[in-house]
């Protein structure tokens, strides 16, 4: 059994990473071939987080098109991409923002090169899944080429309702699937007709959620920070209703203090490294924090993804104020109490599934 996969795992993002891994382990127990193989595509062939004997990654075509040294490399990469659908058996494609159009870039958009691979695996008459993918349109023009991009699809499957409400309307058939990070703590995932189940056990571990726009320092009252470890995942420019980046750091900053004037161990983890997008990079929006609020030698701050990682997986806090969507999920698989700070549909439509999966609310002491 041969699968390529079509993925977005090259800007140093933990969540990107993570979705691999457990797609790959995912298709891996839905197909139980001993002899399965895995290609994937990336634009960072060079650092893959997750490494394994059957899985190989090639980069993708077109890259950096826009820059002339990259012409015969671009080449290459085609032939390479043309080999590759024909080598497989199944083609997936998934993204966590794949259905996007507002993205700047040069001659065409995320939805054109969707459509041209979909007509390259539609001449070689492959089967193709669209697993887990968000879909977020804002020209509604652009609605017209989601049909281009599904219409050979054998399975779409989406991460949320109204990525769903949105094919529907286009009568393009769908199904909502669980978040692949759920099952990061799975070794066996359950499946049913071909598709993972989530089973989440009652955990008291979702204390409450927060309006990130609207922080106040009282929202944090009645939890016990006495001694603890504590994570710190928050994304830049969220925090509060000023869009302020001083005022921002203010505001993190009594965080901060509150939190060490209880004798907590602060940690900030940083889910992206992204040099390319500056309100991405968790790690450098940290160090700006640390060094603006003097919080030198008083706060610690993780600088590689495994690392990151393992701070969940071994549980190495006592509790995560989580604002990355994915540290939401690892908090909830490693059963690590979290406050939600949530900042857009997708965090809102997590909450909202955690609430309805029966997770016990409960003020944490």
């Amino acid at each position: 059994m041969n699968i390529s996969i079509f993925a977005s795992i090259w800007c140093q993002n933990l969540w990107d990473e993570l979705i691999l891994k457990n797609e790959i382990k995912i298709f891996e127990k839905i197909y139980n071939d001993k002899k399965i193989n895995f290609r994937v595509f990336s634009y960072d062939v060079k650092n893959p987080f997750f490494s394994k004997k059957n899985v190989t990654y090639l980069e993708y075509f077109p890259i950096w098109i826009r820059q002339k040294k990259n012409f015969f490399r671009n080449i290459k990469n085609f032939f390479v991409f043309i080999r590759s659908v024909i080598w497989s058996n199944l083609i997936v494609v998934w993204w966590w923002w794949i259905i996007y159009d507002n993205e700047i870039q040069a001659n065409n958009t995320p939805l054109d090169q969707l459509i041209f691979r979909n007509k390259i695996f539609k001449l070689f008459r492959k089967k193709v899944i669209y697993y887990a993918v968000w879909i977020n349109i804002k020209n509604k023009e652009n609605l017209s080429k989601l049909p281009l991009i599904f219409s050979s699809a054998h399975k779409v499957y989406v991460r949320d309702a109204s990525s769903f409400k949105t094919l529907e309307k286009l009568k393009i058939t769908a199904e909502i699937i669980d978040d692949p990070v759920f099952f990061d703590n799975i070794n066996n995932p359950k499946i049913i007709d071909n598709k993972p189940v989530l089973d989440i056990k009652e955990k008291d571990v979702f204390l409450k959620e927060i309006e990130s726009t609207k922080f106040s320092l009282k929202d944090l009252e009645n939890i016990d920070y006495s001694n603890k470890k504590i994570g710190i995942t928050f994304r830049a420019w969220q925090i509060w209703k000023s869009w302020n980046e001083k005022i921002e750091i203010f505001m993190i900053r009594e965080l901060i203090e509150l939190l060490l004037s209880k004798n907590a161990q602060v940690f900030f983890l940083p889910h992206s490294i992204n040099k390319t997008d500056e309100k991405s990079n968790d790690l450098d929006y940290y160090k700006n924090i640390i060094s603006w609020a003097k919080l030198e030698n008083k706060v610690y701050l993780i600088q590689d993804l495994n690392e990151v990682y393992s701070f969940y997986k071994d549980k190495k806090i006592d509790l995560c104020l989580s604002m990355r969507l994915h540290s939401m999920i690892l908090s909830q698989v490693y059963e690590i109490p979290f406050v939600a700070f949530s900042y857009s549909k997708k965090t809102e439509e997590l909450v909202k599934k955690i609430r309805q999966d029966s997770i016990t609310q409960k003020i944490w002491d």
